[in-house]
């Protein structure tokens, strides 16, 4: 057994998450390696002195982390917290204070409230709890030096150990303790936005759709473009002909057709959006009317002379568009108005053009 395997075996207990056993024996893992070279700097003259507390400081260590392949999640929190304190409390005479012992009470607050899935009353009091116990802490050993002979050096490689242990378990607790719920937040944000994107989105052509262009026309038509912005109604010319020859599903296929083309030869900014039937809107900021004209005039072209196919059949169109120039003193309603007036007229007139 590897020792991913080891770390993250099940716990016995039935209907209980490995969620936070997994952690426990982390943390235990973690205090190890600071129990073994803060023994390594201190040296024999720990085992001298304090013979008892410092063995008894590692039997309790493993034992604990090999309990917790045989019992409850909350007994196992239980055990963590009674090593942390027997540890920082006992310890401190050996090291000293400046050896930042007393630092590993952050762990034992930040179980409490990760670990623990009681009512949040519980929790503030254990935090009072460990409170009181750090500030007696305070006034037992404060300032105390090592009983062990722990030189200015040996001092310095107890602070860094210690310090490191604390803060590598901070930030283990705080990303294993956050990582769901980040995650779970990612998840959320991005089905909100495919939620968005589907609202806003035609499902047959992936063009905008008619709400989001109200909201489109809405947003910029107080921007300051240098040379306005113009609006286009365009139609498929005798699109009802297409469906019955052909079929609801080829006329399916031209939608598509011309809603592709026209993404491919428009410019980035240019705003298209399946606005009805064989109905579409075309928005082109910071383009004026003349301009506007010579860009549908060759969408238009290219759209007359192509051919889709559909299977075996071959299928030709045409499109008439109306254009106007979004002026500042009218609403987008308007504007869309007489877009679509000069559609009309367009239709009126022959189809298959452009009418400025």
């Amino acid at each position: 057994m590897g020792i991913y395997e080891l770390i993250t075996k099940d716990i016995s207990a039935e209907n209980e998450t490995k969620r936070v056993i997994v952690s426990i024996r982390i943390l235990y893992i973690i205090a190890f390696f600071a129990y073994v070279l803060d023994t390594i700097w201190v040296g024999i003259d720990a085992y001298k002195i304090y013979p008892y507390r410092t063995v008894a400081v590692g039997i309790m260590l493993i034992a604990f982390f090999m309990i917790t392949y045989c019992t409850r999640t909350l007994t196992a929190v239980f055990l963590l917290m009674l090593f942390l304190f027997f540890w920082i409390l006992t310890m401190i005479p050996v090291y000293g204070w400046s050896a930042g012992m007393q630092n590993y009470f952050i762990i034992a607050l930040m179980m409490c409230f990760f670990t623990s899935h009681g009512r949040l009353l519980y929790k503030f009091l254990y935090a009072g709890f460990i409170l009181i116990i750090r500030i007696l802490t305070i006034g037992l050993y404060g300032g105390m030096k090592s009983n062990a002979g722990v030189s200015g050096f040996e001092d310095k490689l107890l602070q860094i150990t210690n310090i490191t242990a604390v803060f590598t378990a901070i930030i283990f607790i705080s990303y294993y303790y956050s990582r769901r719920e980040n995650e779970a937040e990612n998840k959320l944000m991005k089905y909100n936005n495919k939620l968005k994107e589907e609202a806003n989105t035609d499902q047959l052509t992936g063009l905008f759709n008619r709400r989001k262009a109200k909201e489109y026309l809405a947003e910029i038509k107080n921007a300051d473009f240098t040379n306005g912005i113009s609006i286009a109604m365009a139609d498929i010319d005798f699109f009802k002909k297409v469906n019955d020859t052909y079929g609801h599903d080829a006329g399916d296929e031209v939608l598509k057709f011309i809603a592709n083309l026209m993404k491919e030869k428009s410019r980035s900014t240019t705003f298209l959006s399946r606005w009805g039937g064989e109905e579409f809107l075309v928005v082109l900021p910071d383009c004026n009317g003349d301009n506007a004209y010579i860009v549908l005039e060759r969408l238009r072209t290219l759209i007359e002379n192509s051919v889709i196919k559909v299977g075996d059949q071959e299928i030709r169109i045409t499109m008439t568009f109306g254009l106007t120039e979004f002026g500042y003193d009218m609403d987008e309603e308007a504007a869309i108005k007489e877009a679509d007036e000069k559609l009309y007229m367009g239709k009126q007139n022959g189809r298959n053009q452009v009418v400025y």
